[in-house]
């Protein structure tokens, strides 16, 4: 933990200690980069902002309801394990599973910590008919639009990260980073979004507001000096939403 954050606690050993669990064997999109690393960033920009731990946990544990693998034994086994003898059920359907896991997260870490990963969690994952990716993505905007200063502290910090990783990739690599992502070059227009909004949220000069609203102005430059310009011959022209 030394190397990882400023403040130790019990609790934040705790939270990554899950969220490493949970992201075991995934890579960041189009990467061999751990997935771990995301979370982890999240929680560091949130500490350097000086934001309070439980914003911090979340940070850890903000794609943790979207990403476990609720159906998979070899994972039950280990979460079960984890989270301590009688706590989880197991093996479970997956919808039980998932209920417990819920419990788990409210009663280990606080019910402030799992309203935040809540807010931040798209209805995926959860029993739900499957929905496109612009579909999610216009209801997580919706859902931001009335976040409360916290969740969008959260989400900015989830973005922030999202768009410099994304932004060093297009400027090494170029614009065919974006097929990396299922929403392509609307991934663009989505980080952008996000931005404006939590942006709003977030009170007066607040500088996590400022520092991804820059980066994603930054992230559109960039993709507008690589995108080849529109032509008459050009069937399919490149998208103009943002």
């Amino acid at each position: 933990m030394n190397e990882l954050f400023a403040k130790q606690s019990p609790r934040l050993t705790r939270a990554l200690e899950i969220a490493r669990l949970v992201h075991h064997g995934a890579c960041r999109k189009g990467t061999t980069i751990p997935y771990i690393e995301h979370p982890v960033a999240v929680a560091r920009i949130l500490e350097d902002q000086g934001y309070c731990e439980d914003l911090v946990v979340a940070g850890l544990l903000h794609d943790t309801v979207e990403d476990a693998k609720y159906d998979d034994a070899a994972f039950q086994r280990n979460l079960s394990g984890t989270a301590g003898a009688g706590r989880l059920p197991c093996p479970a359907e997956r919808l039980v599973f998932r209920d417990a896991f819920l419990r788990f997260l409210g009663d280990e870490f606080g019910a402030r910590v799992l309203e935040l990963v809540m807010a931040v969690s798209e209805a995926k994952n959860d029993g739900g008919p499957a929905r496109d990716w612009l579909e999610r993505k216009k209801e997580q905007l919706d859902r931001l639009s009335a976040a409360t200063p916290d969740a969008a502290a959260l989400k900015a910090a989830d973005a922030l990260h999202n768009i410099e990783c994304t932004l060093r990739d297009v400027k090494t690599l170029g614009l065919g980073v974006l097929d990396r992502f299922r929403g392509g070059a609307l991934t663009v227009w989505h980080y952008s979004s996000i931005a404006q909004l939590v942006a709003e949220q977030l009170p007066e000069k607040d500088p996590l507001a400022a520092r991804v609203r820059d980066a994603a102005d930054e992230l559109c430059a960039t993709v507008r000096t690589l995108r080849p310009p529109t032509s008459p011959t050009m069937r399919y022209p490149p998208p103009t939403v943002w």
